[in-house]
């Protein structure tokens, strides 16, 4: 194996400049990588010139050292309080792949930098325990515990689908005490956490940028959903939510199929969202409206060790 060397980047527009040729190979790449591409490329509009003081940019490349020399390996991302994003260019993991990964776990020990999750497709899994987990442990004393296993969809068309009553609204600020409150609903039975005033920023922000979306009926929101990560080729649906009182109605099938629709019309290549795959119900309604898979992934957590019993 060639010499591998981490190259730490001064933010999300030099990470894109350095790696969006190899991840957006094409649109089933683009699709996949979604995920980084799609936060990267929102941070980086939005602060082209002050850059999250916070957030953690690199490449591990294999070969000649320098920046922009060698082949890209691992490209890792992280905005905190967000997991930070692990992610191994090609079809196949390299053999590389764990090293670059202990490379990674290394520099975030050096620079003090203690990110709470990890995500990564799930095919790096041995790679990931293998380096980094091991790595991790080692310098920092935290174990890596799988939290959730995921999977994500893209969508090119949109399926028939019985279309429940009522229509697809933008939300407005009027609408917002609403959305916040969907929305910690959200966080709570995904996560099994949310924090208000985090998520209220949020809510502000997503509805003032348009990418909030109600179902309505009879007057009355029943179900939300929302666009986010914009890549060039693909959107990413998510923060679809129903109130447990709305629920079984079809409210969130037809706003999704709606809000698909929607952006394949207007020049999207795909539509892509993850699911929980501890949830079938979820998995099932976005099967019947078009969604197929296309990789699955795991979000760990890095904890302190159990105390012994």
């Amino acid at each position: 194996m060639s010499r591998l060397h981490l190259v730490r980047l001064p933010g999300a527009a030099a990470l894109l400049a350095e790696t969006r040729d190899v991840l957006a190979r094409d649109l089933a790449d683009e699709a996949r990588h979604s995920l980084l591409l799609g936060a990267a490329l929102a941070r980086a509009d939005a602060a082209p010139l002050a850059e999250a003081p916070d957030g953690y940019f690199a490449v591990v490349r294999e070969g000649a050292a320098g920046a922009g020399a060698g082949a890209i390996r691992v490209v890792a991302y992280q905005e905190p309080p967000f997991p930070l994003l692990l992610v191994a260019p090609g079809k196949e993991p390299d053999p590389a792949v764990g090293p670059a990964f202990e490379l990674v776990a290394g520099d975030l020990a050096a620079a003090g930098r203690v990110p709470e999750a990890i995500h990564l497709a799930a095919a790096l899994a041995p790679a990931f325990a293998a380096g980094f987990a091991s790595a991790w442990a080692a310098v920092a004393g935290r174990e890596a515990r799988l939290a959730m296993r995921q999977r994500l969809h893209a969508l090119a068309a949109v399926a028939p689908v019985a279309e429940p009553a009522g229509r697809m609204r933008r939300a407005e600020r009027g609408d917002l005490p609403l959305v916040v409150e969907w929305a910690i609903g959200f966080g709570r039975e995904v996560e099994g956490e949310a924090e208000p005033e985090r998520v209220r920023r949020q809510v502000e922000r997503r509805v003032g940028a348009g990418e909030v979306w109600l179902w309505e009926e009879a007057a009355r929101p029943r179900a939300m959903a929302a666009t986010a990560r914009r890549t060039g080729r693909t959107v990413t649906v998510n923060a679809v939510y129903t109130p447990p009182a709305e629920r079984g109605r079809g409210w969130a099938t037809g706003l999704v199929a709606a809000l698909s629709r929607r952006e394949l019309a207007a020049g999207a290549g795909r539509c892509v969202l993850f699911t929980d795959l501890a949830n079938p119900t979820s998995n099932a309604i976005y099967a019947r409206i078009g969604y197929r898979p296309i990789g699955d992934f795991l979000l760990y957590r890095l904890e302190a060790p159990a105390a012994p019993s």
